[in-house]
């Protein structure tokens, strides 16, 4: 396991040093700023993370345990402020993108929180401490995602390719490991990607047949669904000229090695105590 890691870093830190000179080359081979296929996934390429989320919050909502405490009532709190944002991205997302009109924004929260009830309750009840844990995984991946590439974004400064070409100039074009200060607004946010990031917490769908035992059989088209997911919207990305290829490289990067230590932490970790348990005993 520790090898396909390291696989994996080394994949990565290649393309990244691949990218430091080939960014801009790539972007000028590939920049469309009319792709549908760019645009389709512009507008939906960052929901399933906040679906995810809202099924995560509500998921951990149910299966917490109940007491009449200071702290319970702060979790409660907590969680309530959490519902309402993911759910209210999820739901803001779709409106945003395709037009669609405001007052649906409520509605769609409602279904979103909804339907993630009525799932989450089923499997609360025959496997609570499963689907706990991937609910645990699904929320810190979230809120460590997103506070992680706002604030690389925030620090780095890197112009947009688009608004290079919107000025007609490529003079403030930098390589992606060299900070250029403050941004001084939304186009000079390139890196790293936030679509990608969130793009990629779709793998935490491979979670899923950890709670739901009968689709154990069916994990690798969780993988595959994912991964096929966080291919498509990075390029999508580079595309529509929003980001460069190492841009999108961090973001996915990002949240695959917090989820990694996340679902090391409170799954592999909390199987291998179980099996050890079980040979002592």
């Amino acid at each position: 396991m520790k090898n396909k890691y390291k696989i994996g870093l080394l994949i990565i830190g290649a393309l990244l040093v691949i990218f430091a000179f080939k960014d801009l080359d790539i972007s000028n081979a590939v920049y469309n700023p009319t792709s549908k296929f760019g645009l389709i996934f512009e507008a939906i390429g960052e929901f399933p993370a906040a679906v995810i989320a809202t099924f995560c919050i509500v998921s951990l909502m149910l299966t917490r345990n109940k007491e009449k405490s200071l702290k319970y009532n702060l979790g409660t709190v907590a969680y309530i402020a959490l519902l309402l944002l993911s759910s209210s991205m999820a739901a803001f997302l779709p409106i945003k993108y395709f037009h669609g009109p405001k007052i649906l924004i409520p509605i769609l929260m409602a279904i979103y929180i909804g339907v993630s009830y009525i799932i989450a309750k089923k499997y609360s009840v025959t496997n609570k401490e499963e689907l706990r844990r991937a609910a645990i995984i699904g929320v810190l991946t979230f809120v460590f995602v997103v506070i992680a590439f706002n604030s690389i974004k925030l620090l780095w400064g890197r112009e947009r390719y688009r608004h290079m070409i919107e000025v007609g100039s490529f003079e403030g074009f930098s390589i992606w490991f060299i900070p250029q200060g403050l941004a001084s607004g939304n186009e000079f946010m390139s890196f790293p990607s936030g679509h990608s990031a969130n793009a990629a917490i779709m793998i935490w769908i491979t979670l899923i047949p950890t709670f739901i035992t009968s689709l154990r059989d069916k994990k690798n088209w969780f993988i595959g669904f994912a991964a096929l997911w966080v291919i498509l919207v990075p390029v999508s990305r580079i595309i529509v000229g929003a980001h460069f290829a190492s841009d999108v490289t961090m973001g996915v990067t990002i949240t695959l090695v917090i989820f990694t230590l996340l679902k090391n932490k409170y799954i592999k970790n909390w199987e291998n105590e179980n099996e050890e348990k079980i040979i002592l005993t």
